[in-house]
């Protein structure tokens, strides 16, 4: 059950910051979360991850904290800008109105509750023909004094004709305690603009997190983004680009890594809706231990969207017993004239490889971490500078607890 009183206390708390004119919409968000609650097995989309009943645990409404106190990562290159619990120490932002949810998220238990409590995030606008000097590292570290702090973010990155980007969403959780982290992003790429998206969570594992980003790509503009999930505890990715003029162009890169009891359920949902566009998602999953992973990727060609080149390519490894991956590509064709693909493979280390190694005298730790980093870096080959590609892969050598120098695998 829905610990009604908990979210309206936080609520009540955070309004304090809030302009007196922007309160009444985000309360009619709030009304509406407390309506539907969080999503769970009732829903087709949710059936493998059930929220409902973290709806019964205390929440509030985020610290104010200001700098952290521990160096944070720095990559040569990059503008870095930080946010702690939510707000920019450098800035001087004040969460103002935002953008409820209608129409088919009109009922969206996240999306409402997002638009309740969210504080300003990424908010880039380029004009025509326009670019950044340099890639634009969004980092967002959470630290909570208490257990079941929220922190909710809105994003918005808008491009326009010819303009192009590259942005790295950067999500780092310090601390043990229970919280909560949602982000909402909307894109609107523009005809012929190009956008070049990486995001890295990287949350702690008493993190409840979601993420959704909604992109609105038209006439020959392209969205080439990568996506890599490292930790949280329960963590649910959204993807739902839209190609909405002849030429675009969309590929989504996922790369799940689950220790532990770790939940990552991530679902892209691309949709062709004008022809002659193109398509990719390439996803690859890891599981440990008792870990569980989830990815449906399904693409939606609607009539008229003739000439519609789409691939899904998804490979797993289950690297313990008891971990879990469920996979599924789905294809969903209203035209006639498209060629669409799409496959999906299980397994485990090949034993052959694993003797390969050994008897070249590899031990055994090394060996396992070498084919692990081979599967991984179908996805992470993508990630510039190489500074950024060094440090995601030395992470992912710390999950799976081995010691071998990440510059061996650069």
């Amino acid at each position: 059950m829905l610990n009604r009183d908990a979210y309206e206390s936080a609520f009540a708390r955070f309004s304090e910051t809030l302009p007196a004119a922007t309160i009444a919409p985000r309360r009619a968000a709030l009304q509406r979360f407390l309506d539907t609650g969080l999503p769970g097995k009732g829903l087709e989309a949710w059936k493998y991850t059930d929220l409902s009943p973290l709806g019964a645990e205390a929440v509030a409404a985020p610290s104010v904290r200001g700098r952290p106190e521990t160096p944070l990562p720095q990559f040569p290159g990059m503008h870095t800008r930080c946010w702690v619990n939510g707000r920019a120490p450098d800035v001087d932002a004040q969460a103002g109105p935002v953008e409820t949810p209608s129409g088919e998220h009109a009922h969206d238990g996240l999306a409402n509750l997002n638009a309740a409590f969210a504080l300003p995030g990424i908010d880039l606008l380029l004009d025509d023909g326009a670019s950044l000097d340099a890639p634009l590292h969004a980092l967002f570290v959470t630290e909570p004094q208490g257990d079941g702090e929220m922190v909710h973010l809105r994003h918005r990155i808008v491009l326009g004709e010819g303009a192009s980007a590259t942005v790295v969403v950067h999500e780092l959780g310090r601390g043990d305690a229970p919280r909560w982290s949602t982000h909402l992003l909307d894109i609107e790429l523009a005809r012929g603009a190009r956008l070049r998206l990486v995001r890295l969570q990287d949350e702690s594992a008493g993190t409840r997190g979601w993420f959704e980003a909604r992109a609105a790509v038209h006439g020959d503009a392209s969205l080439d983004m990568t996506q890599v999930d490292l930790g949280g505890g329960i963590v649910r990715n959204d993807w739902r680009p839209r190609l909405l003029g002849p030429g675009a162009d969309v590929v989504l890169r996922g790369l799940m890594a689950p220790v532990g009891r770790t939940h990552v359920d991530s679902q892209f949902l691309t949709e062709h809706a004008a022809a002659h566009g193109r398509s990719r998602q390439w996803f690859r999953g890891l599981a440990w231990d008792r870990a569980q992973g989830i990815f449906n990727g399904k693409v939606v060609v609607r009539p008229g969207a003739q000439k519609t080149d789409s691939e899904q390519r998804i490979a797993n490894l289950l690297l313990s017993p008891r971990a879990r991956i469920n996979a599924k590509p789905e294809l969903e064709i209203y035209a006639d004239d498209v060629k669409c693909a799409h496959g999906a493979t299980f397994g485990r280390l090949d034993p052959a490889a694993l003797f390969y190694l050994r008897s070249r005298g590899v031990d055994e730790a090394t060996a396992r971490a070498l084919l692990i980093h081979g599967f991984a870096e179908a996805v992470l080959q993508h990630l510039e500078p190489a500074e950024l590609r060094k440090a995601v892969v030395a992470r992912l050598l710390e999950r799976i607890g081995n010691e071998i120098d990440p510059e061996v695998l650069a």
